[in-house]
Formats: structure tokens, C-alpha cells, sequence
């Protein structure tokens, strides 16, 4: 019984910690400047005429390679340790 109210009191303690995180946060104001960043200069630094195809490609493509890797290495992992003896 003891341990089940010492989870809640954590949990709340952690919910409780967040709302006060979040109160404190700034808004976001970085969306607007981006738009603008992308929308001016995205054609000459990617040549690509399609926005999100330049977004996609270009600014993050790093950032997808990766995610690609961890999701191989990933499964790849589970695979190796679910796999049964022969």
C-alpha cells in the first residue's frame, strides 16, 4: 500500500513540476522567422521550387538518414534478442 501512495506523490510531484515548467515558458515566436527565412530563401540555397520538398531534402535530410539508421538499428536489435535458439 506504501508504495503505490509514494508512485502517486512522485507523479504528482512531476505533474505539478511541469504545469510550473510551462507557465514559465516564453511563447514560441521562432515559427514566424522561420516562414520567413524558408520562403525567401529557400530557392536559391536548395533551387528547389517545391517548399517542402527543400525542407524535406535539404534542411533535414541529415536528420531523416539518421532517424532511418536508429530505426534499423532498432529493429535490428530487437530481432537479435528476440530470436529463439535453433
Amino acid at each position: 500500500m506504501s508504495k503505490k501512495i509514494v508512485i502517486l506523490l512522485i507523479l504528482a510531484f512531476l505533474l505539478y513540476s511541469f504545469i510550473l515548467a510551462l507557465e514559465d515558458c516564453p511563447p514560441c515566436t521562432g515559427e514566424e522567422a522561420a516562414k520567413a527565412y524558408y520562403l525567401s530563401r529557400g530557392f536559391q540555397e536548395t533551387g528547389a521550387a517545391n517548399m517542402v520538398t527543400a525542407i524535406y531534402l535539404d534542411y533535414r535530410l541529415y536528420d531523416s538518414i539518421f532517424e532511418a539508421a536508429l530505426l534499423l538499428a532498432t529493429s535490428a536489435g530487437i530481432l537479435f534478442l528476440a530470436r529463439k535458439e535453433l
